[in-house]
């Protein structure tokens, strides 16, 4: 899609790593604990979903580890009972 094959790259080229690491954590605080969880999970599942090794081993290296630690919980008790409403609308 035009994010995958434009925008990232671009930004990944035009922004200074330590202000795209920056801006995540910004992102995450502002979302508050519940959506930071939520949006960590998301992330981690479309990572495994994608199976892209090299965004695999970004995301390991930018998520603390007590947090990844964590990502299973989540996803079972915050994600997925979200998710499950998504999937019955379809």
């Amino acid at each position: 899609n035009v994010e995958d094959n434009f925008l990232v790259p671009a930004i990944a080229k035009l922004v200074p790593e330590s202000e795209q690491h920056s801006f995540n954590n910004r992102v995450l605080r502002n979302l508050g604990i519940l959506d930071s969880r939520l949006h960590l999970v998301a992330m981690y599942e479309a990572i495994e979903e994608s199976g892209d090794v090299d965004e695999k081993a970004l995301f390991e290296k930018a998520i603390p580890s007590i947090p990844q630690m964590m990502i299973p919980r989540w996803k079972r008790k915050l994600y997925e009972p979200r998710a499950g409403v998504l999937d019955a609308e379809l």
